[in-house]
């Protein structure tokens, strides 16, 4: 029997289950990047500066399976405007925000039966969090920015911050 090489298999395995939780001590391997969380740290594929949306469908490594990609894009920014009260700062780790508060948000700034809104945001949420987009606890009825906001790079996160500025504050009092 053939032995497979432990950082091919771990970077087979991220690719195909998305972000990989392990405890801190652990090394990283090769290809991956490493995202700090407390005592345990999240192994993210690592693509190449410029990796185009074309390169990742090549790889079969799409961002995020959407089904309404525009409400799941709203969702995310709900659940950041909660989430991420100090935009001077990084989103990462951010703090966790109630589930209720994002769903609230969020149905606030859409159109439509509100109650068949916050579903779908509940879909979109487990969907983001699937990919690592957001940490959500459903259980304790939280949600925080999840290890891939890590990899935003500086310079993309002006416009961001932006449009987070020009959304109404989060319920509950959580703005900071």
């Amino acid at each position: 029997m053939t032995q497979v090489d432990p950082q091919v298999l771990a970077r087979a395995r991220a690719r195909i289950t998305g972000p990989v939780a392990f405890p801190a001590a652990e090394p990283v391997p090769a290809g991956l990047t490493r995202v700090a969380a407390g005592e345990r740290v999240w192994a993210l594929p690592a693509w190449p500066d410029g990796a185009t949306p074309a390169v990742l469908e090549e790889y079969q490594t799409l961002p995020m399976p959407l089904d309404r990609p525009g409400q799941a894009r709203r969702v995310l920014a709900a659940a950041l405007r909660c989430c991420w009260t100090r935009l001077d700062d990084a989103p990462w780790p951010g703090r966790a925000a109630a589930l209720t508060d994002v769903l609230e948000l969020y149905a606030t700034t859409t159109r439509g039966d509100a109650e068949l809104m916050r579903r779908w945001a509940v879909g979109d949420l487990r969907r983001l969090a699937d990919t690592g987009w957001l940490l959500l606890d459903e259980e304790a009825g939280t949600v925080r920015p999840g290890p891939r906001t890590a990899l935003w790079a500086e310079e993309s996160l002006a416009p961001l911050r932006a449009l987070l500025r020009r959304m109404p504050p989060p319920p509950g009092g959580s703005d900071e």
